[in-house]
């Protein structure tokens, strides 16, 4: 079962890693360039020794080849001055400089190549259909980023997306738990349009927009200069931003985002919710105030009550819509519509100014 689990978490990081594999086409170039004149000496060398020492075809290249590699068997050799002068030019003066020149260039590549993803200066230009992050809470952001991507990962709708992060802290690389999770940064600032296009803003399937200091109107400035940005790249993704003050809501929609919603650090799932469910954000933020959509708890005991029977008729009584119930073994929420309930209490969504109390619900139930 945990091999299982194992092999499956590896096709998912396979999947989501294919639209981020780096190309350096200036080094891809040299490496090129230095690829083809070694094979061009190593034909030049295997034709002199077809010519001038009567070798076949397979044996005059592998003789070329154990030259310029240097490991030398032996089992051929140039015996006439002609394939001597020209395995000196070709072999020795040229084609194992050559090839100590393409391989020391290629494995410096890969060091810097893997220097630049770590640092966040990697262009994954080849990414697409992805989920971007820009910018970061300033406090706690390990552990909000860790509980983040991981809601990321649990939702189906994201949970295959190669996910990317711009971002102005981790010069020196992203948390181990974050980097596990196929995540990829670009050091850097949002609010520049190099940083954006590096990032393939334009290309991304879903933005998210982080406040850097939770309740700072700065935060807010700094969000609409960023949706600014993306209009002008030509943004077609569903962005998700968050507004410091309330006041600044209609003017962050009216610069493209999508949703817009509080930064609630302690429940990165909010977010997540209101990229793949627009409009999910308002109910759920509704419940932590008081003066709209609220949930209140009536206590009041009932036995071998039908689950759907009970909301129907606290709703034709307009008593709120029920949400769970209350038993000895804790809360039950969303029940199935035929399940029999006993319990001391149900959770109710109440609008505003909606009363209700025990006694209310009790006489409506036993109607």
């Amino acid at each position: 079962m945990i091999s299982s689990q194992l092999f499956s978490n590896f096709l998912r990081r396979r999947r989501f890693l294919r639209y981020a594999q780096p190309v350096d086409r200036r080094m891809s170039y040299k490496l090129g360039r230095l690829l083809l004149l070694l094979i061009g000496l190593i034909l030049i060398n295997s034709l002199a020794m077809v010519r001038f020492e009567g070798l076949g075809w397979q044996d005059a290249l592998w003789l070329s080849i154990t030259t310029a590699t240097t490991v030398g068997y032996g089992d051929f050799s140039a015996a006439s001055w002609q394939g001597r002068l020209v395995t000196v030019v070709c072999m020795y003066m040229f084609a194992i400089g050559l090839l100590a020149q393409f391989a020391a260039e290629f494995f410096e590549s890969r060091l810097q190549i893997r220097e630049d993803k770590k640092s966040g200066n990697w262009a994954w230009k080849d990414m697409k259909n992805h989920l971007l992050i820009l910018n970061t809470p300033d406090d706690n952001t390990d552990v909000y980023l860790e509980s983040l991507i991981r809601e990321i990962r649990a939702t189906p709708e994201l949970a295959e997306l190669p996910i990317q992060l711009l971002t102005h802290k981790y010069p020196h690389g992203l948390p181990h738990e974050v980097s596990q999770q196929g995540v990829v940064h670009r050091h850097g600032v949002a609010e520049d349009n190099a940083n954006l296009m590096a990032v393939n803003a334009s290309e991304a399937a879903y933005i998210a927009i982080l406040a850097r200091t939770a309740g700072d109107p700065i935060s807010d400035s700094l969000t609409f200069d960023v949706l600014s940005r993306l209009d002008e790249l030509g943004s077609d993704a569903m962005i998700a931003a968050e507004c410091a003050v309330d006041g600044n809501r209609q003017r962050l929609k009216e610069a493209g985002a999508g949703v817009v919603i509080r930064p609630i650090r302690a429940y990165p799932e909010l977010l997540v919710r209101s990229l793949v469910a627009p409009g999910t954000e308002t109910v759920l933020e509704n419940l932590f105030t008081h003066d709209q959509s609220h949930m209140v708890r009536v206590d009041f005991d009932f036995e071998g009550l039908v689950w759907k029977q009970m909301v129907f008729a606290l709703l034709d009584a307009d008593l709120g819509q029920p949400v769970a119930y209350i038993d000895d073994g804790g809360v039950h929420t969303t029940p199935a519509p035929d399940k029999l309930c006993s319990g001391k209490a149900i959770i109710t969504l109440m609008r505003e100014q909606q009363q209700v109390n025990a006694d209310l619900v009790a006489k409506c139930l036993q109607q």
